[in-house]
């Protein structure tokens, strides 16, 4: 694998206006405002696309697959996601969905809600046979999985070993379609319909595997118009696919847990929700829970960045759908049972933290360099405006004690050197007054002059 980190989030220098919203709301800090430019820390962002949703100026976009790709192969599969079902409304059965696709360019259409029916089976099977450390938590949303790696390390081996419902369907369409129509692997173009960034990143740099089974995606949002329009050409009572109304449910927070015989489980969605959560996780709570399903988007994968509907209409769609479908035979728990142990669920790898800077050489070191960012936190008015370009006074800091920013990018600090008594015409004095109650303060000290 490439040891360089392809990201789907990509910036357009021409409409940014550097507003610093997307700064702001970044869950990992990774993006910085300097000289009226975005820059991006490739070792930080989880590409959950909280950048595009918060952008009002439409400068953040998501890297997907284009329809030339499709020409690469001599036959093309589409695997949509289940919140895909969710955007044309109730009425819309999803066969005709999935007919309308191969009218836009796919030569096949494979539904993924058997599969995510089966991996939630699976873990049924695997929370009934492992040990701790508890609580488990879902693999699903691939943002969650980088959020980890890179803030929370020591809840990597809390991770399910288990592959996602995109990537269990790939592997098997493939096989499937080589076996069916004597193609050789490489000829087939695999291609997922997203929701949101981090599921396209995750096929450019896959966790839990050496190399994606997918070639490949296309935001819901950029077919949206071309499939709508096959759809109302279409045939309205369009038939030839079943699909899992337990795996159509997926789409929703608590779609998964809702395959759990335990009912020992939650189904936590949104940065803030999700950052709570693992935060008391770290510090020794929940340990009772058995499974914790989570999603970095509010209300999971149907208020994706990449989608067109509202969630609250989407999740009234799936519901819709969900009823119109009825009762549908399960899926045999001795066939997963006997899939699980011929380990077709399990990730090929064991997923890594991935920490974002080196730890300190020593104790000494690690005191000295906490010591310098709390007195460069107690310089600065902590505000968290992101008015210098980084998102909080903290990150500031941070910045600054590892040469990438001054406290003089602080306009606060700025203004109380010119508005200083002891500043002569024309010149900045030191800051002398605090951001707190109590009196002045000196100039913090540069990184590495002591402590």
């Amino acid at each position: 694998m490439n040891d360089a980190i392809v990201h789907s989030v990509e910036f357009d220098r021409e409409r940014c206006i550097a507003c610093v919203a997307c700064c702001k709301a970044c869950p990992t800090q990774a993006i910085r405002v300097r000289e009226r430019q975005v820059a991006l820390d490739p070792d930080r962002c989880i590409d959950c696309g909280e950048c595009i949703r918060a952008c009002p100026y439409d400068a953040v976009s998501a890297r997907t697959s284009s329809p030339s790709d499709l020409k690469k192969f001599k036959y093309t599969v589409a695997i949509p996601s289940t919140t895909l079902f969710s955007q044309f409304g109730g009425e819309v059965h999803p066969s005709q969905i999935a007919h309308a696709l191969t009218r836009i360019g796919f030569d096949r259409v494979h539904d993924v809600s058997w599969m995510c029916e089966m991996v939630g089976r699976a873990v049924d099977t695997y929370l009934s046979e492992c040990r701790e450390p508890w609580p488990k938590i879902s693999v699903t949303c691939p943002a969650v999985i980088r959020l980890i790696q890179i803030r929370y390390p020591d809840l990597v081996p809390h991770l399910l070993p288990i592959e996602s419902p995109r990537e269990l369907a790939a592997k098997l369409v493939r096989r499937r379609v080589s076996q069916e129509l004597g193609l050789k692997a490489q000829d087939i173009g695999i291609f997922y319909l997203t929701p949101c960034s981090a599921i396209m990143h995750s096929i450019l740099w896959p966790v839990g595997l050496d190399e994606s089974h997918l070639d490949g995606a296309f935001s819901v949002a950029e077919i949206y118009g071309p499939l709508r329009k096959a759809i109302e050409e279409g045939d309205r009572d369009a038939a030839g696919f079943e699909f899992s109304p337990k795996g159509l449910q997926w789409a929703m927070a608590g779609g998964e847990t809702a395959m759990m015989r335990t009912r020992n489980t939650l189904a936590i969605s949104g940065t803030q929700d999700v950052t709570y959560v693992f935060d008391r996780i770290e510090s020794g709570k929940f340990r009772g829970v058995d499974f914790i399903e989570a999603y970095i988007c509010p209300d999971g994968c149907v208020s994706g960045p990449l989608l067109v509907e509202g969630r609250y209409a989407a999740k009234r769609t799936i519901r819709e759908v969900v009823s119109r479908l009825g009762a549908r035979t399960p899926v045999q728990e001795e066939k997963v049972r006997s899939l699980w142990h011929e380990h077709f669920f399990d990730m090929e790898e064991e997923v890594k933290a991935r920490p974002v800077r080196a730890p300190a050489r020593d104790l000494r070191e690690a005191v000295r360099l906490k010591q310098e960012k709390d007195r460069l936190v107690a310089s600065l008015p902590r505000k968290d405006c992101a008015a210098c370009g980084a998102p909080t006074c903290q990150a500031l800091a941070e910045d600054v004690l590892h040469g990438a920013a001054s406290t003089d990018d602080c306009v606060f600090v700025r203004l109380e050197r010119l508005a200083s008594p002891s500043a002569g015409p024309g010149e900045e004095a030191p800051s002398s007054s605090g951001a707190g109650e109590g009196g002045g303060r000196a100039t913090p000290p540069r990184p590495g002059e002591g402590t």
